[in-house]
């Protein structure tokens, strides 16, 4: 167990992992200013991120899909979130939308960008249904919740004509409602369409987590108690309680569902990281939350792998 953990770790996750190292070492050796990563960041949000949603949301096979896991997972997520945003505000007293945020760390792993490329070296595309599941629902009820209500608390208000508005201006919201259409309505995507998208999506893996990497390299470390809860509950509490509910519903079904438990035990997503930064919401504590999940994850995944 320990030596297969080991060889986890030295390849794919290190490898995987390297790119925002790098980015990292560049910031902090100011090769690479927090400017340029903030524009590179920007472009990963508003194209490269767009473009692999709508290929992913295209080309899934959504008649395969079980349903349970599915709702056993958005439901220990919907508890988890409201866990970590009412810890965030009523116990250390952060403003809403940084409340927002951090609730949603606590939920939202690294699976387009981390987990997912790091499961298809090991497993193969075969055994992904799991994990492809996780994105598609993180990619559609998560992400687009967490972007409304950052967008209703900036605007002050949640009608009709705002959420209306959020998607209108949003690429990545459109991306997952044209990708959904697709998909659901088994239109295919044309050759060179396909072609663009399998050449310019494979680029926003790399760009997001080197940007972000450059971004984190002007954290300031200290201790937070509000970024330990987010840290534990990430790494441990929501792991834990995916594979108890998913384990308790199906406990014959454990071996081909486990890979929910290793979908939810990646760091945070870079995405938080971007809606952070694109909705001017602190990011000191999520930029913290984000450099010990990324360390700790290296650890946990190698194991849970």
């Amino acid at each position: 167990m320990i030596h297969t953990a080991l060889d986890v770790l030295a390849d794919p996750i290190l490898p995987v992992f390297a790119i925002l190292a790098l980015g990292y070492g560049l910031g902090r050796a100011g090769w690479m200013a927090l400017d340029e990563a903030r524009l590179i960041n920007r472009f990963a949000v508003t194209i490269l991120i767009p473009i692999i949603l709508f290929d992913l949301l295209a080309n899934a096979p959504f008649e395969t899909y079980p349903l349970a896991p599915f709702l056993i997972y958005v439901g220990v997520q919907g508890v988890i979130f409201a866990i970590g945003y009412l810890l965030a505000r009523r116990v250390f007293g952060i403003a809403p939308g940084e409340a927002v945020i951090l609730g949603y760390a606590g939920i939202f792993a690294n699976n387009v960008f981390y987990a997912l490329p790091i499961a298809v070296l090991i497993y193969g595309d075969s055994e992904l249904l799991p994990i492809t599941i996780i994105v598609i629902l993180d990619s559609t009820v998560s992400l687009a919740g967490t972007m409304i209500a950052l967008q209703a608390i900036e605007k002050g208000q949640v009608s009709a004509k705002v959420i209306f508005d959020i998607f209108a201006r949003t690429p990545a919201l459109l991306a997952i409602l044209a990708g959904l259409a697709v998909g659901f309505l088994d239109l295919g995507v044309p050759e060179p369409v396909q072609t663009f998208l399998d050449f310019n999506g494979s680029a926003a893996a790399p760009v997001a987590l080197f940007a972000l990497g450059v971004v984190l390299s002007d954290a300031r470390f200290g201790p937070d108690p509000a970024v330990a809860a987010v840290v534990a509950i990430k790494i441990f509490v929501f792991p834990a309680a995916i594979a108890l509910a998913i384990w308790s519903a199906d406990p014959a079904g454990w071996s081909a569902n486990r890979l929910f438990v290793f979908g939810s035990a990646g760091p945070v997503g870079a995405v938080a990281f971007s809606l952070a930064i694109f909705y001017n919401v602190p990011t000191d504590r999520l930029a913290q939350v984000l450099v010990w999940t990324f360390l700790l994850s290296l650890f946990t995944l190698a194991v849970l792998a």
